[in-house]
Formats: C-alpha cells, structure tokens, sequence
C-alpha cells in the first residue's frame, strides 16, 4: 500500500492551503472608495488577484442586512443605515451627523485569518445652512472639518488608563472608561445622561444629574481636572446581544468664581434630581462597539483551599454545605468538614434502610404469591 504525502511550507507570496496546492496570497490594493449617500454607505475596493473570500459588516445585528458583489479582484458592498443599524452621533460644530462602520474583509471563504482587513469609516452629513431646513447634505467620507473655536470632545473606552482602546473583552475584565474635551475655554466639562445600548435596547446608568444608577457595575465617575473624566469599570452587557456601546452628553458648565469646576452630588440622601444643568450646552459622544464575551472567569479560590487538604474519597453524592464568615474560615472548614461526615453517615443509613424494607417487601410478595398459587393448586386438585 502506497501512501502520497504533500507537505507545503509557507514562503514569501505562497498561502498553504490544507489539500496541499499553493495560491499567492491576496491583499487590498489601496483604500477603499466609500461613497456616503442619504440612505446608504457605498463602498468599493479592489484586491491584488480574484477574491475567494467573504465580507461582513461588523457590529450589526443583522447579518443579511447588506448587499455584496464580487466580480473577479472588484468588491462592491452596499450598507443601508436603517437596516443594519448604523451608529451615529451629532456634531455641534459644524452641526450634522457622523455614522460609522466598521468592513471586515476575509480572504479565506470559511474562516477568518491573520491576514483579514478592518477598515473603520465615518460619514459626515452636515446640515445644510438654509435658516428653517433641517434636511442633510449628501456626506462625505472624510471626517467633519475641523473648527478650532468649537469644542471636541471624545468618549473611549481603553484597555487601561493611557492605554489603547479596548475591542474584544471579557465579563468582568477591567477596562477605563475616559471622557475628555478640547477647546472648551473656561469650561468645565460633566457627563450625564449615559446609556449602554444593546441592539434594538438601552439601559440608562448614568442619570441626568451626572449620578451612577447602578453603582455595583458603573462606579461614580472621577473628574480629574475641568476637561477630564474617567472611571475604572469592570465589564457588564446584556445577555441578548454581544455587541454593544456607551452613549452620553458632556454638559458645558462656566467656572464657579472660585475658579473651581461644578460636580455632581450623588449623595445617598439627596431626595431631588438637580436638573439646572440642562440649561447649559451639550454634546453627543458615544464609545466605539464593544464585543463582550459572555465567558465568566469562574474564580479558583475553592479549588485552591480543598487542593491543599488531603482528599477523601467515597461514594457519598456532591453535598454543598452553607460556610461560615470569612474570619472563622479555619474553623468553618473544620465544622463544614464533619458537617459533611455527619450528613454523609445519614444518607448511608437511610440507604442502607430503605435497601432493607425494598428486600422485606419484595420477600413478603414473593410468599404470599406462592401461597396463593399453592391454595389454588390444592382447590383444583380437591375438586378432581
């Protein structure tokens, strides 16, 4: 029997495939040519030889909300904004909207590789400056012109403070979340109105007040100095969706004339929201799309503190039993221990017992069916 091994070593512009044949591995040429019409997001872009790959529209829900065409190395995608639910946030200087999305490219047509393409976009529709119009201009793939003498502010959510920003996490991992402005003057920045939004959901947890709602997830925010705010948080979502981001208003708020910055007083006794800040301006900011992983790192602790006693084995069922405070745990471990022998020796004997009384009744059946068979045996034989 002869068997035929193919064996394929990865070289510069050769891909390994697993049946042994070699393709050139393909790339992007360029940019893509992204077209922002009222409706739709258009975008096109070439590769270096004919593409075997797919695409995806990262961060919607729905899949199959846009269209593909691929003709040879030319990709054509067409992504609607109501369909796929594309983000976006308002711009006060220049005043318009901003909707961002987010094109993964795969060369591969089942998996995805180290050699994929993220390309990230932004469509800018700026209000046309007609007086009484609130109708959009067609937008355009470059970012919103800068205006020095307006404020910018940005919303992100980094891996660690300074650190880059976060994309893929984990259930209870800790991430940053940081706010921050330019060109506000002699204001002083306050976030309010923050919200977790999930799909087609929102859940507010920052109130109008710039208050924590749910202080056990999202902590009371840090205000460093008048044009930055941040807050160390462990990652939370909601269970229908993995995909997920944070959108919030930065309030502009005048120095107080101590040249000290207004915070917010999220005391536990306050009994009336102080709702005077909405006359002040603000801004729309939103984190980038978050993909949270619904995995609990399940802490080892119990498993650590058994390991190190030695371990008795029977063929008692798993058997959980309440432990005491945390200051007693010498102690509590001891009780918990003998708790379980003691526990453990009952249900022995309950077994034990209802064997017996299973076997007494079985044997109680079987003698009163054989004397029942006996008595019908001795009638018939009477009556011959």
């Amino acid at each position: 029997m002869l068997f035929l091994l193919l064996l394929c070593f990865d070289g510069p512009g050769i891909k390994c495939q697993e049946d042994g044949e070699s393709l050139p591995r393909n790339e992007v040429l360029g940019e893509p040519t992204v077209s922002c019409a009222a409706d739709a997001i258009y975008v096109k872009l070439r590769t270096k030889s004919t593409f075997l790959g797919h695409v995806d529209v990262k961060y919607t829900p729905d899949k199959s909300c846009f269209q593909s065409l691929v003709t040879n190395n030319q990709i054509e995608i067409l992504i609607p904004h109501e369909e796929c639910m594309v983000p976006r946030r308002r711009s006060l200087h220049p005043t318009g909207v901003i909707l961002e999305v987010s094109l993964s490219v795969s060369f591969h047509p089942e998996f995805t590789t180290s050699d994929d393409r993220i390309f990230n976009m932004q469509c800018f529709h700026q209000k046309k400056s007609n007086g009484t119009s609130s109708s959009l201009a067609i937008g355009s793939p470059q970012p919103p012109p800068s205006d020095t003498k307006g404020p910018s502010c940005s919303y992100e959510v980094l891996s660690n403070p300074g650190g880059q920003p976060a994309g893929r996490l984990a259930l209870g991992q800790e991430v940053y979340h940081s706010w921050q402005c330019q060109n506000v003057y002699e204001s002083c920045i306050m976030i309010d109105s923050c919200e977790l939004v999930g799909g087609e959901e929102t859940h507010e947890v920052i109130d109008s007040s710039g208050c924590s709602k749910h202080e056990s997830i999202m902590p009371q925010l840090e205000y460093h100095n008048r044009t930055h705010v941040g807050a160390s948080v462990k990652v939370f979502g909601v269970s229908h969706t993995s995909i997920v981001y944070f959108a919030c208003q930065i309030r502009l708020h005048p120095q107080l004339p101590t040249g000290e910055c207004p915070k917010p007083k999220c005391d536990l006794m306050r009994k009336k929201r102080d709702d005077s800040t909405s006359q002040f301006p603000s801004i729309d900011v939103r984190s980038q799309n978050l993909e949270i992983s619904q995995l609990i790192n399940a802490t080892m602790s119990s498993l650590d503190s058994s390991s190190s006693n030695p371990t008795i084995q029977n063929s008692c069922p798993d058997i959980h039993v309440e432990s005491a405070p945390a200051e007693e745990e010498e102690e509590a471990s001891e009780s918990k221990l003998i708790e379980e022998e003691r526990i453990c020796a009952d249900f022995r004997s309950v077994l034990i017992i209802s064997i017996l009384l299973t076997m007494a009744l079985i044997l109680i059946t079987t003698t009163i069916v054989v004397l029942i068979v006996r008595r019908q045996k001795y009638e018939i034989a009477s009556m011959s």
